[in-house]
């Protein structure tokens, strides 16, 4: 609903702006990947103030860069992101030092399907806080998210050449991101870490009796 006064331009702002701070954790998660690819927005959904403007943009770089075209290429992807996770038995210490790069990056491409309109919000929200509740329980603090985080992202820019002078610049630049985003003033990681999630598990159905 538009409220009385707003212009158009601010009312289509506000569809990707943080509604609470539930929004505004999620968003925090992956704040480092839209500052860097919006150059300041980072705070809002996938560093895109205006929906309208930047679903062509989500719609090729999801295509392009995930092979997501849909709702079910978006769902395989972020189950196999998140699936390691899901399986706590089999995580150790090398897996948590680097997996908040995959762990954020599912919450990314679910605000990305969001502004794309692939998916609505609520979805995006609800399977978000579902991969936010692993985030809680493997990492203490944003701090230790980022770090994990770029940690990550060093390991697969640096992958095929850990000399590459141009990938040795995109590290420092994401660190420097993730540097000044964890100490900015009303920045994303102000949201408290622990806050608590509305996290909506699928429960098993109990088998018939004979």
């Amino acid at each position: 609903m538009k409220v009385p006064g707003e212009s158009d331009e601010q009312n289509l702002e506000n569809v990707t702006a943080p509604q609470d701070d539930v929004e505004r954790w999620v968003i925090a998660t992956y704040a480092m990947w839209s500052e860097y690819y919006s150059e300041g927005d980072w705070q809002y959904i996938a560093g895109s103030p205006v929906k309208e403007e930047s679903a062509a943009d989500m719609k090729v770089m999801l295509s392009r860069d995930w092979g997501i075209d849909n709702r079910d290429d978006l769902l395989d992807t972020v189950t196999y992101l998140t699936a390691l996770y899901m399986e706590d038995d089999n995580i150790d210490q090398e897996d948590i030092e680097t997996g908040a790069w995959d762990l954020c990056r599912a919450c990314q491409i679910l605000g990305m399907a969001f502004v794309a309109g692939i998916i609505d919000r609520e979805e995006m929200m609800d399977i978000s806080l579902v991969v936010g509740s692993l985030m809680q329980c493997y990492y203490p603090s944003w701090m230790h998210l980022y770090s994990s985080y770029i940690n990550g992202y060093k390991a697969w820019r640096l992958e095929e050449d850990e000399e590459d002078e141009e990938a040795l610049e995109d590290v420092e630049e994401r660190e420097q991101i993730c540097r000044e985003l964890l100490i900015m003033p009303g920045g994303p990681c102000s949201v408290p870490w622990n806050l608590e999630l509305p996290v909506e598990f699928e429960e098993d159905e109990d088998p018939e009796e004979e």
